[in-house]
């Protein structure tokens, strides 16, 4: 599991939503190519009351992986949707990261020239 630092400001982060977060976040190394586990998770949340009710939780995500670190942030009116949201990006993200730095293997069937049945008589 990936080691989380999940810090709060203007705001109080209680038991209950510590463990959403570690539930919703802390698994999403499992979808790195196993040669590109990342590193660590730096979760900052914010509660500003200047902005609207509907952008009111801030919610910034940085992922140290190791060729290309990951960052995704939001604003909504509730922090355990703020977290929806994170893991909804940052699933995409790597999965555009493992497209990238996975390698592709070639299939001996797909190489093999094509023969029919008249060709073979």
């Amino acid at each position: 599991m990936i080691t989380l630092h999940i810090s709060a400001r203007k705001c109080e982060v209680n038991d209950e939503l510590e463990s959403y977060i570690e539930r919703k976040l802390g698994k999403l190394d499992k979808y790195f190519p196993r040669q590109h586990q990342p590193t660590g998770m730096v979760i900052e949340l914010t509660r500003d009351e200047s902005v609207g009710p509907d952008k009111r939780y801030h919610i910034s995500v940085n992922i140290a992986a190791p060729q290309h670190p990951m960052h995704a942030e939001t604003a909504t009116m509730n922090p355990h949707s703020a977290v929806d949201i994170i893991e909804a990006k940052l699933k995409e993200q790597i999965r555009k990261y493992k497209e990238k730095h996975t390698p592709r293997r070639l299939s001996l069937k797909r190489m093999a020239p094509i023969t029919t049945a008249d060709e073979e008589a």
